[in-house]
């Protein structure tokens, strides 16, 4: 991580109505929030990383083991997703930040790398991302680069219950007060492949893939698709 870079925060809960408990299920033996947070530490312009997770005692395990391997975390609203972002950002003196989810457990570090020089260079107050090959998959690898000054704008214009929970919704639905840009995923990236971990079958894909590759850290992201392409994978519908 840089010095000079910037925050990541990386919401995460236990909470979860299609798959509870999915930030702490294991794959190749490790903890889904454990992977999120050391892949991302691989990334050159972070300077640090929180988690964000709620103050729900159901969220006690995942605080209790990401404070154990040496990240902070805090905790906050359960469901005002915005104002635990903003909270941890006002504290860290953040003029730009990572919005990053426990769900994308295979984060891709060089497209986190790319997006923050990217919302840096043309001073951007949210990047976020668009497939041109399979639109569904938009955003698996990587998070959204977000200005403090447009996190602002949103804690202080919408109470809106589904704006507060997902941060993002905000800026794509009133793009004309950002200033907002798609980038496209990485053509090694593309894949139609659900790597966003939502329901147990998602869950069955990510621990797939997670025992056929040789590290669910440092194994680079590409790697991880190209061998998922090739476990072509058949997944039932129920469990």
């Amino acid at each position: 991580m840089s010095e000079s870079g910037i925050v990541a925060i990386v919401q995460a809960r236990m909470g979860s109505s299609r798959l509870p408990g999915k930030s702490f299920e294991l794959i190749a033996g490790l903890p889904v929030v454990e992977i999120v947070l050391r892949r991302l530490e691989r990334a050159q312009n972070l300077r640090h990383i929180v988690l964000a997770t709620s103050n729900d005692p159901k969220d006690d395990i995942l605080a209790r083991h990401v404070s154990r391997i040496g990240f902070e975390v805090y905790r906050g609203s359960e469901n005002d997703l915005v104002d635990r972002f903003y909270t941890v950002a006002k504290k860290h003196g953040c003029e730009n930040l990572l919005r990053a989810t426990a769900d994308n457990v295979f984060m891709d570090w060089t497209e986190v790398d790319r997006q923050i020089e990217h919302g840096l260079k043309n001073d951007l107050d949210f990047v976020t991302w668009q497939n041109p090959d399979f639109p569904d998959r938009m955003n698996d690898f990587a998070g959204e680069f977000i200005s403090f000054s447009g996190l602002d704008h949103v804690y202080n214009s919408t109470q809106d219950p589904f704006d507060r929970e997902h941060v993002y919704p905000y800026f794509l639905n009133n793009e004309d007060k950002f200033k907002v840009q798609r980038l496209d995923v990485a053509e090694c990236l593309r894949t139609d492949i659900k790597f966003d971990l939502d329901e147990e079958a998602d869950l069955h894909v990510v621990r797939a893939a997670g025992e056929n590759m040789r590290d669910p850290i440092l194994t680079p992201t590409w790697e991880i698709v190209k061998a998922a392409k090739r476990l072509n994978f058949i997944v039932p519908d129920k469990y």
